[in-house]
């Protein structure tokens, strides 16, 4: 006759399993048309940051845009990831310049001015030499005064007291510029463009496919 066994947990402790609760299906789709929405307008805002003269400003723009680049580098993965990146730095350089570009030329005020005198060569923004002008703004009746030009802007032919229109923005968002230097961006910049984001969203999409395949 084989003796009792000792209850340790006691007679009223029963044994149930824990059920399991089901696990939420993955939606990396979400995520996915979230990143490739938002890197377009991130970037375009990040290139229109740097068509300001503040200092502070270009810096955010660049801080922005290389978060943004870096999240889509990771979402992409290592390897597309890398031409998403890069793709999406070339695009940055190309809209931010032709949109500020584009802006002036259609919202700027081209006021005549006054060619004051003339500034020193600059080799960093490539000009022959600077314009200093100055000419009455229309509503306030201040005087404003730049040195700007390019190479096609501030000729060797202009003199000093000649006439001359310079193109001011009314925000102040971006530096009055010589007319002769403001152009609207051309077919082939825009193409260039829209190529570059075209390629960058179906590069980021391409890596996100593989990565959940």
């Amino acid at each position: 006759m084989s003796s009792p066994q000792p209850d340790f947990l006691g007679p009223d402790v029963a044994y149930h399993a824990t059920p399991r609760k089901p696990e939420k299906p993955r939606r990396p789709w979400r995520a996915t048309f979230v990143v490739a929405l938002l890197l377009p307008p991130v970037l375009l805002g990040s290139g229109w940051l740097a068509q300001s003269e503040s200092t502070l400003l270009l810096l955010l723009g660049v801080i922005v845009a290389m978060a943004a680049l870096l999240v889509s580098w990771a979402y992409a993965g290592a390897g597309p990831g890398t031409f998403v990146a890069l793709f999406g730095l070339a695009f940055l350089l190309f809209v931010g310049p032709a949109t500020g570009e584009a802006v002036l030329d259609r919202h700027g005020v081209r006021t005549p001015a006054v060619v004051a005198g003339f500034g020193e060569m600059s080799p960093r923004y490539d000009r022959a030499r600077t314009c200093k002008l100055v000419w009455e703004d229309r509503d306030t009746g201040e005087l404003g005064r730049v040195e700007t030009g390019g190479l096609s802007a501030c000729t060797d032919d202009i003199e000093a007291g000649d006439q001359a229109v310079v193109v001011v923005d009314r925000t102040g968002w971006q530096f009055p510029r010589m007319a002769d230097d403001v152009k609207s961006p051309s077919t082939t910049t825009w193409a260039i463009t829209g190529g570059l984001f075209v390629a960058m969203e179906l590069m980021f999409l391409w890596g996100r496919a593989r990565k959940f395949a």
